[in-house]
C-alpha cells in the first residue's frame, strides 16, 4: 500500500481540478457559489482539501470557494491547501465525509452516496439490499429511485441486518403496487416495515402484500394521520399505519395464517341526532 504524505502547500485556484466522476465530489451548485461570492473576505478562506494524484492536483473539499476566488482574485491567487499524495479513491471519500459529513449545504443523498464509496457498512449493505430488489437509493423518488433514506436506515437498524428486514419490506411493496413511485414514502416503508419485524415468523409476505393492494398508499396515510391525536412526524405516524395494516390483514387472512401485531383500529362512532 503506498505511503500517505500530507503536507501544506499554497495552490493557484486555477491549477486545482475537480473530478466530474469521483463519487466523493459533489455536483457544483450555483446557487451555493453565488452566495459564497456576495460574502467573499479572502482572509478568511480556510484551507481546501487537495489530493495529489498522478496527473494534477484534485480538491476534495472546497470547490465552491475555489470557483469563487478564480472569479474574484483571479486564476494566480494562491489558496492555501491540506494537500494528500498517495491517496486511494476510498480514501478519498473517507476525507470528503470528514470535511461534510456535518454540514448543512451536504444532502442526505450526497452524504449516503459518499458513505458508500467510503466503505462504511451500514451505507453500503443499504445500497446492496435495495439494488438487490432492483431499485437504487436516489436524490428523488422515482419507480426505481428510493429517496426516504432516513426511513431505509431505521429499517436497517430494526434488525440484524443478515436477517433481510429491508429487502423482505421492498419486495412486499413491490408486489403490492408495482413500479409506483409513490410506494417509497418513507412513512410506508417503515410501517411495512414494523408489521414484519414484529411478526417476523407468522406474517405471510404475498398476504400482507395483497393487503396493501386494497388501497392505494396515500388512502392508507389519511387513515393512519386521522387516527394520530396531534403532533410527530412520519416515524411516528407509522406506528398507527402499521397497526392499520395489521388489522386489515388479520380480517383478510387471520383464519388461514393468524392474527399478526396490531392494536385493533378504533371503531368510529356514528353522530347521533340531537
Amino acid at each position: 500500500m503506498p505511503k500517505i504524505r500530507k503536507f501544506y502547500e499554497a495552490i493557484a485556484v486555477g491549477e486545482m481540478k475537480v473530478d466530474a466522476t469521483m463519487d466523493a465530489q459533489r455536483q457544483f451548485q450555483p446557487k451555493w457559489a453565488n452566495k459564497l461570492q456576495k460574502i467573499w473576505d479572502r482572509e478568511v478562506l480556510l484551507p481546501a482539501i487537495v489530493s495529489r494524484r498522478p496527473d494534477g492536483d484534485y480538491v476534495l473539499d472546497g470547490q465552491h470557494s475555489n470557483e469563487v476566488a478564480r472569479i474574484k482574485e483571479g486564476p494566480e491567487f494562491k489558496r492555501d491547501c491540506m494537500v494528500y499524495e498517495g491517496l486511494t479513491k476510498q480514501q478519498e471519500a473517507k476525507l470528503f465525509l470528514a470535511a461534510n459529513r456535518d454540514r448543512r449545504a451536504v444532502k442526505p443523498y450526497e452524504n449516503f452516496s459518499v458513505a458508500v464509496t467510503a466503505g462504511e457498512i451500514e451505507a453500503v449493505k443499504i445500497n446492496a439490499d435495495v439494488k438487490s430488489c432492483g431499485l437504487h437509493v436516489s436524490s428523488g423518488t422515482s419507480k426505481e429511485g428510493i429517496a426516504a433514506i432516513q426511513a431505509l436506515k431505521v429499517i436497517h437498524g430494526m434488525r440484524d441486518p443478515q436477517d433481510g428486514l429491508l429487502p423482505k419490506t421492498l419486495t412486499t411493496v413491490l408486489n403490492a403496487w408495482g413500479h409506483d413511485p409513490t410506494s417509497w414514502d418513507g412513512m410506508m416503508l417503515r410501517a411495512v416495515a414494523l408489521v414484519i419485524h414484529k411478526n417476523w415468523d407468522t406474517v405471510d409476505l404475498d398476504s400482507l402484500s395483497l393487503t396493501l393492494k386494497q388501497e392505494p398508499v396515500g388512502k392508507w396515510k389519511d387513515t393512519a394521520m386521522n387516527d394520530t391525536i396531534s403532533g410527530g412526524g412520519s416515524q411516528s405516524r407509522s406506528i398507527p399505519l402499521a397497526n392499520n395494516i395489521a388489522y386489515e390483514y388479520t380480517g383478510l387472512f387471520g383464519e388461514r395464517h393468524g392474527a399478526i401485531f396490531g392494536v385493533p383500529k378504533r371503531k368510529k362512532v356514528k353522530a347521533t341526532a340531537a
